[in-house]
């Protein structure tokens, strides 16, 4: 079998003349390998590990969806594993799964991916990759689509998730931004999906789903953990290797969202009976962006490092900036990287003191966030100091060996960069890391907050919200609800 390798290169972290006292990894760089159907293989040894994990990923999940397809990657989980990836269903697959004793397992259908793996003892590495193969195999998914029995019972769990959705407040507000600001096709980022969809699907409607997007030229396997790489890639391509190469499942042309998100800052209010009384949640959310562009990737990472360290100028300046009894908690910045659809957000808890009102406030804290702190962020150097960019360096160094340093985390990692198409990042991400500053901050903000538009969301406790609807109104914020929060289903 012959094999069309990446351009690997050897990176070495210069730590003593940064400064850092992170320690340099024990495990050497990730290979990345493409077999010739198509079907990509990461390898990351890590020496002295007694475990091996293995993940099998394909390019599909919820952004692969249209609107009359919204939930079938969701459903052919459930068909697949009997019940969520995470816990497989007794007897079939779990026997399967069981025998090998795994630590840990990872997987289902996401927003950008499909997968499922496994964490376990070393010297079982052919038997689990035996039963990943079985677990995808046309014979397996013959057998399992002929069961009546089993596709019904994942339909209903499917449709009970989708109902119980509508009474998660969390869900039901996410949902709710994500229809503003990926209007053109929210059901993009909507995993679970459309009920009606649901309802409808059939076995020939799995089979047809499966047969197109579960074909090697659209997966990859990423192995970390005690294992010889020569010996593993053959193994791979032995049992992987003579699967057919398939048409690209993805059609030309795919819609990209655009950025900014929306077309005028919008704002939505959502009487939430999970807030408590006397409080309101308010999250300022953009289109952030997506990892394919690994500088300003890297960047968002860094800023929510800087921004969310408790004594940070940003916190401090926040806080102080409210008006009186505010009380400002669980201030932070969270960056959620998607493969198309990703964003920025600033999110916080507030209490509403007596007679303040609570409109007034989400205009506050929004015009001191977006108008004075990150205005400032982008325009003032020295906002934060360089030590604070040399620590915010060494927590993502630190985050990123440890993840390395766990055989499944580090798998999972590796499938998630390749889903992002980005698995060569692999091999830069720490030099990338190490280069990064006061500029590509700047421009990060810049681009994704000062030149960008936002969807405010304030989740309120009900009773306040009704003692303030009027003033609500006055200032153009939609009022949300399950009922119109999720209208592509």
């Amino acid at each position: 079998m012959k094999f069309k390798r990446t351009c690997l290169s050897i990176f070495i972290l210069l730590i003593s003349l940064m400064g850092l006292t992170v320690p340099l990894p024990l495990f050497a760089e990730p290979d990345i390998k493409t077999l010739e159907n198509g079907l990509t293989v990461l390898l990351h040894p890590i020496e002295g590990a007694e475990n091996v994990a293995l993940v099998l990923a394909y390019h599909a999940g919820a952004d692969a969806q249209t609107a009359p397809t919204a939930g079938l990657f969701k459903f052919l989980e459930y068909v697949l594993f009997n019940g969520p990836a995470t816990k497989p269903g007794v007897s079939e697959p779990a026997s399967a799964i069981d025998v090998l004793e795994p630590d840990g397992i990872e997987g289902g259908s996401g927003i950008d991916r499909f997968e499922f793996g496994f964490s376990l003892k070393k010297e079982n590495i052919v038997p689990a990759l035996d039963t990943l193969r079985y677990l995808f195999s046309q014979e397996r998914r013959d057998f399992v689509f002929a069961q009546a029995d089993g596709i019904e019972y994942a339909r209903q769990s499917i449709r009970t998730l989708i109902q119980n959705g509508l009474l998660d407040n969390d869900i039901v507000s996410n949902m709710a931004i994500i229809k503003k600001l990926f209007s053109k096709e929210p059901y993009r980022i909507d995993t679970l999906g459309a009920d009606y969809v649901i309802e409808k699907a059939n076995a020939a409607t799995l089979r047809s789903l499966a047969s197109s997007w579960l074909v090697p030229n659209n997966a990859c396997i990423a192995i970390a953990g005690g294992f010889d790489r020569e010996q593993t890639i053959e193994l791979i391509a032995q049992r992987f290797g003579n699967l057919p190469k398939a048409p690209n499942p993805w059609p030309t042309g795919v819609s990209v969202f655009p950025k900014p998100g929306v077309t005028r800052p919008t704002f939505l209010v959502f009487p939430a009976s999970s807030i408590p009384s006397g409080q309101m949640q308010i999250e300022i959310r953009y289109r952030g962006p997506d990892p394919k562009e690994t500088q300003s990737y890297v960047a968002a990472l860094m800023l929510q490092e800087l921004a969310n360290t408790p004594s940070s100028r940003f916190q401090t300046a926040v806080r102080k900036g409210m008006p009186k009894g505010t009380d400002i908690q669980d201030l932070r910045i969270v960056y959620t990287p998607t493969r198309n659809s990703s964003w920025l957000a600033v999110e916080s808890t507030i209490a509403v003191p007596s007679g303040k009102n609570p409109a007034d406030l989400a205009f506050s804290f929004k015009e001191l966030v977006r108008g004075t702190e990150l205005y400032m962020v982008r325009a003032n150097a020295s906002y934060f100091a360089s030590a604070e960019y040399q620590g915010a360096r060494e927590a993502l160094l630190e985050k990123k060996m440890a993840e390395e340093g766990d055989p499944l985390q580090s798998a999972a990692r590796m499938a998630r960069l390749w889903s992002w198409g980005i698995a060569p990042f692999l091999l830069q991400e720490s030099d990338a890391i190490m280069k990064t500053g006061q500029k590509n901050i700047s421009q990060l903000v810049d681009t994704y907050v000062q030149k960008n538009l936002e969807v405010v969301m304030v989740r309120i406790d009900p009773k306040l919200y009704e003692t303030y609807k009027k003033s609500f109104s006055n200032y153009s914020f939609e009022t949300v609800s399950s009922q119109n929060a999720l209208w592509w289903r």
